[in-house]
């Protein structure tokens, strides 16, 4: 599993955003240990509360546990894998809370452990977090056999797109997946050498190149969008600085978007336009489709739910049902027949409880099949709309080229009619002065007596 962890405050953020049934397709509360709120958000306001005796603004660790595409891990599998972690970093028996969502076929975790020691009253130390937790990763993907990530074999062969959360989550409401950023990025970078050729690469993908304002390449769209290409491009810094050189010898930010401005007329803004109208309508089907998907898994985990519910009340009234009162109670605490009944409604709660959480999962894991196929057609949709933004971009840019020679050449004619002029009137000039000089000497010549 990839884990990705970070130190943060902010409880009611951080449980609106695990809660959060918009991005994701399902979402469960599995567990919440050592806490008496038995929601998310008063468990995780619970911990802020006591942090309040310390001095700390970031009393949360939250962490993301992501397996490999494609494998269906258990709940025993996961628990395992937080256990691990805990035990590794200094957080065990810390208050925790588990959270699994689902979205795109595929199931990941969060589990939010305190840092606060009650007893001591101070924050835990969560030195080298990251190292611990790649160290943990590694762990798991040998001792389930799974396909081993580079970026987890060698680091520098790890995925230099580190976007923050914040961020991506910023750009996916405004319509823009950074991924396709990153993609039209590198395949600009694969097909150039130098800077000027990444620069008319970057154009023909309908994106621009300029200097940031902190002295760093940066890139903008035709909505003057910018991004920092060493972040958003997955392009190392060094990388940039030993083909491009400084970044000086480029425009800024706002004469590039001055450019754009300028470049795009509203005819190209109406198929820029036209184009996303067309994607929306094309997705729409495959949008309510996924909608209809998700009402439909929901109602029946909800009534799976509700099932295994009645299943263990039944139970627990039978167990109780079990042990006799008056003397006959007493008779059976003096024989031994109490202990042996409730340690009988002990291995059959256990029993149910395993059996509940196989069906959960076995329905989970169809769910995500399901769910994964529907996945795959999004994927293939917007694989080819992602080629016609790209084409289209690349007519926008020899538009743009062809407009831009018939301006030089339009330009370029007026000048030369305006210097052949000038020379016209100076040949007429020098004649209409010869003419009257000769004229001039011919009349002193006629004055002079003979």
């Amino acid at each position: 599993m990839i884990i990705k962890a970070s130190e943060r405050g902010s409880a009611r953020n951080l449980a609106n955003h695990l809660t959060n049934t918009k991005d994701n397709d399902h979402v469960e509360l599995y567990e919440v240990r050592g806490l008496v709120g038995s929601s998310l958000h008063a468990a995780l306001l619970e911990i802020d509360g006591v942090s309040q005796g310390t001095r700390s603004k970031k009393p949360f660790f939250s962490t993301s546990f992501n397996p490999p595409k494609g494998e269906d891990v258990s709940y025993d599998q996961f628990v395992a894998a937080f256990d691990k972690l805990e035990q590794k970093l200094g957080l065990t028996d810390q208050p925790r809370a588990i959270v699994f969502h689902e979205k795109e076929g595929r199931r990941h975790a969060h589990v939010v452990w305190s840092r606060v020691d009650i007893d001591n009253m101070k924050v835990i130390n969560m030195s080298h977090f990251k190292r611990k937790c790649t160290d943990i990763s590694r762990q798991i993907y040998l001792d389930h056999g799974w396909d081993m990530p580079k970026g987890l074999i060698d680091k520098r062969e790890r995925d230099p797109f580190n976007v923050s959360h914040v961020e991506w989550q910023q750009l996916k409401r405004k319509g823009i997946d950074p991924k396709e950023i990153k993609m039209l990025c590198q395949n600009a970078w694969k097909h150039s050498n130098n800077l000027k050729s990444f620069k008319h690469a970057l154009e023909e993908r309908g994106l621009f190149l300029a200097q940031g304002d902190r002295r760093g390449f940066v890139v903008l769209d035709n909505s003057s969008k910018v991004y920092l290409l060493s972040r958003f491009g997955g392009i190392k810094t060094k990388e940039l600085k030993n083909r491009l050189g400084s970044p000086d010898q480029l425009p800024t930010v706002a004469a590039t978007q001055d450019k754009i401005r300028l470049s795009f007329n509203s005819e190209i803004f109406s198929r820029i336009a036209l184009l996303k109208k067309h994607h929306t309508e094309e997705i729409q089907p495959l949008q309510d489709k996924k909608a209809e998907l998700v009402r439909v898994q929901r109602a029946e985990r909800r009534e799976l739910s509700e099932q295994q519910r009645v299943k263990r009340h039944l139970l627990t009234k039978a167990g109780r049902d079990k042990f006799r009162r008056g003397v006959m109670g007493f008779f059976d605490k003096v024989t031994g027949r109490e202990k042996r009944i409730r340690l009988i409604n002990q291995k059959e709660t256990a029993s149910l409880k395993d059996k509940q959480k196989t069906a959960k999962e076995e329905l989970v894991f169809r769910h995500g099949g399901v769910r994964s196929v529907l996945q795959g057609e999004f994927t293939q949709v917007r694989g080819k709309q992602q080629d016609e933004r790209t084409l289209l971009a690349k007519r926008i840019h020899e538009f743009r080229q062809i407009q831009e020679r018939e301006r030089k050449n339009s330009i370029r004619p007026t000048f030369d009619r305006a210097g052949h002029d000038k020379s016209h009137d100076r040949s007429r000039n020098t004649d209409r002065n010869r003419t009257r000089s000769t004229k001039r000497a011919t009349r002193t010549r006629e004055r002079k007596p003979e």
